[in-house]
């Protein structure tokens, strides 16, 4: 499997609750002589809470992301909602990121259920 690209050909990062899938996609991007970080991310509720600090962490969840260039860096938390933002409106190489069904079920059922639990993964 290549690593998806945006149409400009900068990689795609993979966002992902599974660390097995974080970890193969590490690895494709390195075979390909990339550049990877790993991150272990917070998914956060700011339509519930008003900021990053009010709102708990809701679940933990892995960022791959692929550079060409020296560093890949990023934030560290994400708003549910943002997700789902990004999933609903573009696509991967429009938003520049592969968000994995397991992420993306978990986001849709904080506010389906209205729950903001954190959730065990």
């Amino acid at each position: 499997m290549a690593i998806p690209r945006e149409p400009n050909g900068r990689p795609l990062t993979l966002y992902t609750m599974s660390l097995d899938k974080a970890l193969d996609y590490a690895r494709e991007a390195l075979a390909e002589g990339l550049n990877v970080e790993i991150k272990d991310m917070d998914l956060r509720d700011t339509l519930t809470y008003r900021t990053f600090q009010e709102s708990p962490i809701l679940a933990k969840y892995w960022a791959v992301a692929v550079t060409t260039d020296d560093s890949a860096n990023g934030y560290r938390s994400k708003s549910a909602h943002q997700v789902l933002q990004a999933v609903d409106m573009v696509t991967p190489e429009q938003y520049g990121a592969i968000h994995a069904e397991d992420l993306v079920a978990v986001c849709r059922s904080v506010y389906s259920t209205g729950s903001t639990e954190a959730v065990t993964t």
